[in-house]
């Protein structure tokens, strides 16, 4: 008896060791949610706010190399009543990647490593929070970015002092109508109170006999500032440009005007947390928005947290969105609980 505990104990512990660098993260998050939008009438229910499950690990090659990889899953506690239905629940939903780490910079290898880098610092809002100032490339075309969808390859520099730098390729993103090939470049500076990042993307289109329809190309800059203990500060541009053959391809979510004038986001966000209670709010500006010479869109987001521990919050989130072209405006309002793990 002693000899099988012995060997059961030994078995054990191989196991805890063989799998000591493989960590399983996420959070579980859902609220209860009113919507107002300007093309359906009023909905209301339990949503999901975000929910997910990451499994990550890395392994020591040694010479200072390092094999690493993520996958990450989006799950859901409930079915949206919002109008909208939520991807299915499978492995590698999300960013999932796999590269190889060393002193000269990192290799990833996957879908969801977009170097572009749009949501340089979003607030810390939960989940209405997460309109971007457009989206990058893909939120206001109707596409995914550089690198979100199907194959990519990133390369990341190393950190030298406080500046990095990232490159990305992403190859023919979506079979038939759609994303072509696309590549991004960013650079970073951060030290303990400040951030200033830099991005570029081009992101071909094709038709559906995979045909040159154009292409759309988008400059980012951001940064963060934190003034005092407890409050951050951002502000982010976005400056998004269609060519002008774009216009005649039918790959695009929206009829682009013949003005297809250059797209302007700003983005201001705060939030001030000095213990368990966060104050975030938010503003978001577009100019020539869908590329409409003249039309603007606004966008307010208020938000509260309140911090049960270090793992479990309650949240409250609003949304008031109204584009200039439209007498009307759509508002979203949320109540819900995270919790992180």
């Amino acid at each position: 008896m002693n000899v099988k505990l012995v060997c059961v104990a030994l078995v054990g512990l191989y196991s805890c060791a063989a799998f000591a660098e493989v960590s399983i993260s996420g959070k579980i998050s859902g609220a209860y949610a009113w919507r107002q939008s300007v093309d359906a009438p009023s909905q209301y229910g339990v949503k999901d706010a975000g929910s997910e499950i990451d499994f990550s690990g890395s392994e020591d090659l040694g010479n200072g190399m390092t094999a690493i990889w993520r996958m990450n899953n989006n799950i859901h506690v409930a079915a949206s009543p919002l109008g909208t239905t939520p991807a299915g629940d499978t492995f590698a939903s999300g960013d999932t990647w796999l590269g190889l780490s060393g002193p000269a910079g990192t290799i990833k290898l996957g879908h969801g490593i977009n170097a572009y880098g749009d949501g340089y610092w979003n607030g810390n809002f939960y989940d209405l929070g997460d309109h971007g100032p457009d989206k990058g490339v893909g939120g206001v075309i109707g596409k995914g970015d550089a690198g979100g969808q199907k194959g990519a390859i990133k390369y990341e520099t190393p950190v030298w002092g406080h500046v990095s730098g990232a490159v990305s390729y992403a190859f023919a993103e979506r079979a038939g109508a759609g994303n072509g090939n696309a590549w991004a470049a960013s650079a970073n500076w951060e030290d303990t109170a400040f951030g200033v990042h830099v991005g570029y993307t081009r992101q071909a289109l094709v038709d559906s006999n995979q045909n040159d329809a154009g292409h759309v190309a988008d400059w980012l800059l951001a940064g963060k500032f934190m003034p005092i203990a407890g409050l951050t500060l951002s502000v982010e541009d976005n400056h998004s440009r269609l060519s002008a053959n774009a216009l005649t391809g039918s790959v695009l979510s929206f009829a682009v005007p013949s003005g297809n004038a250059a797209q302007n986001s700003v983005s201001l966000r705060a939030e001030y947390k000095p213990q368990r209670l966060a104050l975030r709010a938010g503003y978001i500006h577009t100019s020539n928005y869908r590329y409409d010479p003249g039309v603007k869109r606004d966008e307010y987001l208020l938000g509260v947290g309140y911090s049960l521990s270090k793992r479990s919050s309650m949240f409250a989130e609003y949304l008031h969105s109204k584009v200039s072209s439209d007498a009307r405006a759509s508002k979203g309002l949320e109540f819900g609980l995270r919790i992180n793990f």
